[in-house]
């Protein structure tokens, strides 16, 4: 039988090559580091100053007074009882009619 010989490069068997990099290259990756510093401080600042704009604009707020919030929670309460009564009220009509069905088949 013929055996077949595998190749000595190419593939996972290639050595690698450690290469230098040149004065060029090594620029570029200060330049691009430097960038990415200005960057992140920008971001940091613009942070900051995101902050300070929301304080300035809670100031502006007009909050409202101890007795439009009760007068408000009041609508909310009543609005809320309604609509209990009207869900309460469906579903006893739909459970009495449940009833009549039911009747005349048991």
């Amino acid at each position: 039988m013929a055996s077949k010989k595998r190749p000595e490069t190419g593939g996972l068997q290639a050595k690698k090559i450690k290469v230098e990099p040149t004065k060029e290259e090594i620029k570029a990756e200060q330049a691009k580091r430097k960038e990415r510093v200005k960057k992140e401080k920008k971001e940091r600042k613009s942070f900051i100053r995101a902050l300070r704009e929301t304080g300035s604009e809670l100031k502006k707020v007009r909050w409202p007074t101890l007795g439009h919030t009760f007068k408000q929670t009041g609508v909310v309460l009543g609005v809320v009882v309604i609509f209990s009564l009207v869900v309460f009220g469906i579903d006893q009509g739909l459970f009495a009619l449940y009833k009549l069905l039911t009747k005349g088949l048991g």
